[in-house]
């Protein structure tokens, strides 16, 4: 069995902060899915419940936490008396994403460096 150290700088990089909202799974497959989108596009409720596979009460309480912390917007719009919500990724929530998806990168990333070393 072999034993080491791990070094200064694996032990700073390991330490990189998360974005404690997207800590949570479902929304950070939600954020993932509103950052996929163009800058300037939105997606339905129903069809954002239908692709990520989450109840439509699941899927409302975590984007009320998303909104909350100004990662995601919603708008209404109506036919008739239906309404149709729409929601994207602000530019908060996409750059939260960004820095949330790169704390997760450095880690994997740091994790392949140990096993060279």
């Amino acid at each position: 069995m072999s034993r080491s150290e791990l070094s200064d700088e694996l032990g700073r990089q390991l330490r990189t902060p998360f974005d404690q909202v997207l800590t949570d799974s479902n929304r950070l497959r939600i954020q993932a899915a509103l950052h996929g989108l163009p800058q300037s596009g939105s997606i339905r409720f129903t069809a954002l419940a239908k692709a990520l596979g989450l109840s439509d009460g699941n899927l409302s309480a975590h984007l009320a936490v998303l909104a909350e912390v100004g990662y995601v917007s919603a708008e209404e719009t109506y036919t008739g008396k239906r309404r149709t919500r729409w929601f994207s990724a602000t530019a908060m929530g996409r750059e939260a994403f960004e820095g949330h998806v790169q704390a997760l990168r450095i880690i994997v990333d740091s994790a392949k460096l140990a096993e060279r070393d």
